[in-house]
């Protein structure tokens, strides 16, 4: 509409016989300027409910504007500028909040009038009588194209309100809402939005303000809209949900819908304890006055579900999940730890056999992840599978893992339904005898891999000569691909590419990359100039994996020598194939023997002092790497 340049005394049937331009309406008042939309808001509220799932509430509908239903006034003979000047009287007349006229009757679409004035305007139709509109909330009305737009017509006057202790007024239209505050400024709502928000009202659980018009950037076709007391969000898939509270502060953290939770699903929901849970597209928030706001999703939440979620015996989460060793995570829980490898399934670990897994250092140590859920047993005794052994707990004898290397003679005694019965103690070293005690009896296995020794063929080959020593031993006479176990098959091009190199790049993981596809499985990892711990672990180890460890060493002119090499600076691979925990040394097979040098195929060596000596220091600093070991997985 344009500006009418009729005078306010002109009659109204005078207006009926001229020809208006279109007009518009006055210049509003500026609004409230709107503070930021992304708003941390106080704990999360609730609502009873059950136990969460991550399925999605699917609404079809758009975030589009709906039409409210506004009972019509009774007929009336009254013509629109009497109802018009009654309106204006009503708010004070020349005195008011209007204050005078400054143009006559202007007509709009419909039949609906319209009649300006210094401080706002007021409308008339014939169905929702006449209303002022003004100030900000005009001003955001006038950003909507006026009546012209998604709200259509005011269906009431402005009213003013107070919520959470701050004041603020609100207007209806056929469409929707326009709500101004002190803090937010004015903002319209309408559409699936408008009815989330109105329901919440029904409810108790207000929203407060708005701080922001609906936003249409969401994800994939999603709508949102920002209120002082937190934020909705509507999918055509997922439908419209409020989120508050602490819920909202991680769901902000995580990316809001662009995030790994996407959309909401549900609504906030009381839960266990004075809890509360809110479930997404990608898994489910959960919060509590003692523990915070967390996130559980995936095959946790599948761990988490089989447990009986907050309800049962892990109670809340403590942390949302972590990424781990070799791929994993974990996830801290009030009454325990849930751990998930892509080898294996979610599962949990706590009370008693949680002392043991760190005594093993956890997921990292030689127990790895775990492989099943806690298990009941013999005598009230339990057991929990892991991925490099069996932890139990029995009221006798405590908790205790037994590791692979000694849980297959474990078995072969019928485990802990056997004469040996649970164990009472950790497993141990004696000279290179790993042994453990039992209710009745012990243990003990010689740790050595019993490796045949080969003799490199040339003075290159030593990679692919101990590469074969060790799938000899472990029995690998063909390779995945189908290939005979052989020297050369092992140094070809398919597998550590010597015959390529003239050597075994160490920089270029060949060793490695030669062992993992002979095996068909990611077995080996490479270490970079290890330290006296990390070859020690390896070693120790490597009899529970079933996989030596191979070592990468290097020797310098002038420097120390080992097994009769000359004094010369060379690199040379050679496999450990014994470790003994009095003197703390281990025995290597040196495949260079006879052919390079003299020397013993398999010698003795202090394990912190060939490490220091010969793994790690280079003696070229090309900004390659030259030295470490080859380290079973």
């Amino acid at each position: 509409m344009k500006r009418s340049s009729i005078a306010s005394t002109c009659a109204v049937s005078a207006l009926f016989a001229l020809t208006l331009a279109p007009t518009t309406h006055a210049d509003p008042t500026p609004e409230a300027p709107s503070p930021s939309p992304s708003v941390s808001t106080a704990a999360s509220e609730a609502t009873p409910s059950t136990s969460p799932t991550a399925s999605a509430h699917a609404t079809p509908d758009e975030a589009a504007p709906t039409t409210t239903t506004v009972t019509a006034p009774p007929p009336t003979s009254i013509s629109p500028a009497d109802v018009i000047r009654q309106r204006w009287q009503d708010l004070g007349g020349e005195n008011g909040v209007l204050g005078s006229a400054t143009s006559g009757l202007v007509p709009l679409r419909d039949g609906a009038f319209i009649q300006f004035y210094r401080g706002g305007q007021i409308y008339w139709t014939a169905q929702y009588g006449a209303h002022a509109s003004r100030d900000g909330i005009h001003s955001a009305y006038s950003a909507q194209k006026w009546e012209n737009g998604p709200l259509g017509f005011p269906t009431s006057d402005e009213e003013n309100q107070t919520i959470a202790g701050i004041r603020g007024a609100l207007q209806s239209y056929e469409n929707g809402q326009i709500r101004w505050s002190s803090q937010g400024g004015a903002h319209p709502i309408w559409g699936k939005i408008l009815e989330r928000y109105e329901t919440a009202e029904a409810e108790g659980r207000s929203l407060g303000w708005p701080l922001s018009d609906e936003m249409k950037d969401a994800a994939n076709g999603g709508a949102y809209q920002h209120f002082t007391g937190g934020s909705i969000y509507f999918h055509p898939s997922t439908g419209a949900h409020r989120v508050t509270g602490g819920i909202r502060n991680l769901w902000e953290a995580q990316g809001w819908e662009r995030g790994q939770m996407g959309y909401p699903t549900g609504e906030e929901t009381t839960t266990a304890g004075g809890g509360v849970y809110q479930t997404f597209q990608g898994g489910t928030a959960y919060w509590h006055p003692r523990t915070g706001t967390y996130y559980v999703h995936d095959a946790m939440l599948g761990a988490y579900g089989r447990a009986g979620y907050e309800w049962g015996r892990y109670g809340y989460p403590l942390s949302n999940e972590t990424p781990s060793a070799n791929g994993g995570v974990f996830q801290i829980f009030q009454g325990g730890t849930a751990y998930w490898h892509p080898g294996s399934d979610s599962y949990f670990v706590h009370d008693a056999i949680m002392g043991t897994y760190g005594f093993y250092n956890w997921e990292r140590g030689e127990l790895g992840y775990p492989s099943s859920d806690e298990t009941p047993s013999a005598n009230g005794g339990v057991y929990q599978i892991f991925q490099g052994g069996t932890a139990y707990w029995s009221p006798r004898s405590g908790s205790h893992a037994v590791p692979l290397d000694l849980l297959a003679e474990y078995g072969n005694h019928g485990y802990e339904r056997g004469h040996l019965g649970y164990p009472t103690s950790e497993p141990y070293w004696d000279g290179n005898r790993h042994k453990q005690n039992f209710e009745d009896g012990v243990l003990e296995k010689t740790n050595d891999f019993n490796v045949t020794w080969a003799g490199q063929p040339n003075n290159y080959f030593c990679g692919p000569t101990s590469g074969w020593m060790i799938l000899n031993a472990i029995g690998a006479h063909h390779s995945a691909q189908g290939t005979p176990l052989s020297i050369n098959a092992v140094a070809s091009r398919d597998y550590m590419n010597t015959v390529g190199y003239g050597y075994t790049s160490f920089h270029d993981r060949r060793f490695e990359y030669g062992m993992n596809r002979w095996l068909g499985r990611d077995a080996y990892t490479t270490i970079h100039t290890p330290s006296v711990e990390q070859v020690r672990d390896s070693v120790k180890a490597s009899f529970s994996k079933g996989l030596p460890t191979a070592v990468d060493a290097q020797e310098r002119r002038g420097g120390p020598h080992y097994n009769g090499h000359p004094n010369s600076t060379f690199s040379h691979i050679m496999v450990v194939t014994s470790y003994d925990a009095n003197t703390d040394s281990m025995r290597i097979a040196d495949p260079g023997v006879h052919y390079l040098w003299g020397g013993e195929e398999q010698f003795w060596y202090h394990l912190p002092s060939f490490t220091q000596n010969f793994l790690q220091t280079e003696v070229e600093r090309d900004g390659r790497e030259h030295i470490g070991i080859y380290s079973a997985r």
